[in-house]
């Protein structure tokens, strides 16, 4: 911009500083483009973790690991203390994951100033030997994204289908262990953090910590099986002893628990499943049974159980497609109708007589006994 008479005002400047300064902030950081990016983490993360009242596994990861969804990785590694991957107390020193080192990038050199003295190129090969190619960079390790896991309170509060009449030898909830400050009062209702009063399964030892679930019988189908309702979980606080009734406490509560209801062991591994199914095609076909929330039409997080047993190669993570088959050109019309997609579940609980799933995609609003159903994508 021209100024008058060669002078300059002291706004302009400022302005020429203030744009200097400016410029040599952004050649700076050109030069230096590794200065401001990510560092190598530090090594300062702990080896192991002591167990605070209100942990769990998922705020442990979450904390340590950045990532909530990786914490099987700590209960892999704590097996020996973790019984049920649900349940961890105060006090307990649980192993961390060795912190994943980042390997940076060394910048390339500057380029030689012009006072620099260049080496001489060397001496080309003769023509019968093959110019020596560069060794290819190494491959930069990257992280997967943290894989998917059936749900653990999903699993555990899912019905399923069995054998006629339910589980063999299964224990029992006595009634409340608690006294009531009226005589009159009902104790055979239970409510959380109720003390009760159990018969243990046939042949179980029931010892402390150990985790029942109690569990209601549904409808037994004909030329299908027995369905079973978990109602809740309860835990052992005292075990069986001269003769006398295991103590538990509720734990967890998926419906109401009254005495008289069953018992069986409560087993969480078959629920810890990692990985993400891969999609298939033409699998195996089926149709819906039996639905939790009949007769209210089903919605998202709804249970629904599919005639696919074991037998057939489902397995627990892998996901079923409902859908409404291909229908025949109606009375009077050429065309016919194309297949109507529903819906997807993911599978939870798969039993020699069926599979239980849950809703996670719903687009049509009819889901009944009858619908079909097909393995739609599997675990590896």
């Amino acid at each position: 911009m021209p100024v008058r008479g060669g002078a300059v005002s002291r706004r302009q400047r400022d302005l020429v500083m203030i744009r200097g300064t400016a410029v040599a902030a952004i050649a700076f950081a050109a030069l230096c483009p590794l200065s401001l990016g990510a560092q190598e983490p530090s090594d300062s993360m702990p080896a192991t973790h002591t167990v605070k009242r209100g942990d769990t596994l998922w705020d442990i990861a979450k904390l340590y690991l950045g990532d909530a969804f990786l914490w099987p990785e700590i209960y892999r590694l704590n097996t020996s203390i973790i019984e049920d991957p649900h349940w961890i107390y105060p006090g307990e020193v649980l192993k961390l994951p060795a912190p994943a080192r980042v390997v940076a990038v060394t910048p390339p050199p500057p380029p030689a100033a012009e006072s620099t003295i260049v080496a001489p190129a060397p001496k080309p090969l003769a023509p019968t030997q093959p110019q020596p190619q560069p060794a290819p960079p190494e491959p930069q390790q990257i992280l997967a994204p943290a894989a998917r896991s059936v749900r653990i309170g999903e699993y555990a509060a899912s019905p399923w289908v069995d054998e006629p009449g339910g589980p063999r030898g299964s224990g029992y909830i006595m009634r409340s262990a608690d006294l009531p400050g009226i005589s009159s009062a009902d104790r055979s209702r239970l409510n959380l953090y109720d003390r009760v009063l159990i018969t243990p399964p046939v042949g179980a030892v029931a010892p402390e910590r150990e985790l029942y679930l109690s569990y209601r019988l549904g409808p037994n189908i004909e030329d299908f099986g027995q369905i079973v309702i978990p109602t809740g979980l309860i835990q052992i606080t005292r075990s069986p002893r001269n003769g006398e009734a295991a103590i538990g406490r509720v734990v967890k509560m998926f419906s109401q628990m009254r005495a008289d209801q069953r018992l069986i062991a409560y087993d969480s591994t078959a629920g810890v499943v990692i990985g993400r199914p891969s999609p298939v095609t033409n699998g195996r076909a089926g149709k819906v049974r039996w639905i939790l929330s009949e007769p209210v039409l089903p919605s998202l997080q709804s249970y629904v159980i599919v005639d696919i047993a074991r037998r057939d190669g489902i397995a627990p993570g892998d996901q079923i497609e409902l859908f409404q088959p291909r229908q025949a050109p109606p009375e009077g019309n050429e065309l016919a109708e194309p297949e109507v997609f529903i819906g997807y579940g993911q599978v939870l609980r798969v039993t020699s007589y069926g599979a239980t799933a849950i809703l996670t995609s719903h687009e049509q609003p009819k889901i009944a006994d009858g619908t079909a159903a097909r393995i739609s994508a599997k675990m590896p």
